[in-house]
């Protein structure tokens, strides 16, 4: 077995990774996914100030997907960062080429309406020490993401739990 790289060790339990917000939260796009998955939650679908007086609300399993930036390039050097990008980084820093999500968690608080802004910090939960998977020498790691609204106010947490590896007699 071989220890946590310093360099990681000092990643567990804080923000590494923070993302502004990418994009307007809107109904339109929403409905969207409703119409995909046939959900007629009236709460996403009626207009604003029919639902608690305020705007309506987003499906929360969509929480993930208003961070996921579409803006597209094609010169490498003006890429977005790639979505959960300290999960990659991780695998970089270990030299764990390949990566498998193994559970995920969502948890929700203050729902997101029409016209909000999310901002999203990736914390590194967790890290094993080196073992033997099937696959070749791996490791495992958890990895928050906090998404808060432009007001601070907590939307939720996905917890995401994985497993990388690198197949046998790679370096």
């Amino acid at each position: 077995m071989t220890s946590i790289p310093e360099k990681i060790q000092h990643w567990i339990g804080k923000p590494v990774i923070s993302l502004a917000s990418v994009m307007t939260v809107e109904q339109g796009l929403w409905l969207n996914y409703c119409v995909a998955v046939e959900d007629g939650n009236p709460l996403y679908w009626k207009p604003a100030g029919e639902v608690d007086g305020m705007a309506p609300i987003a499906p929360p399993a969509m929480l993930p997907s208003w961070m996921i930036d579409h803006e597209w390039s094609p010169d490498p050097e003006h890429q977005p960062l790639r979505t959960l990008e300290l999960h990659f980084k991780l695998k970089d820093e270990l030299g764990l080429p390949f990566g498998v999500v193994t559970a995920v968690e969502l948890e929700f608080h203050e729902p997101v309406r029409a016209g909000d802004r999310l901002r999203a910090e990736q914390v590194l939960l967790d890290v094993s020490d080196e073992y033997q998977t099937r696959m070749g020498p791996g490791r495992r790691w958890s990895i928050a993401v906090h998404y808060y609204h432009q007001n601070e106010a907590l939307a939720g947490v996905q917890t995401l739990h994985f497993v990388s590896y690198r197949k046998d007699g790679a370096p």
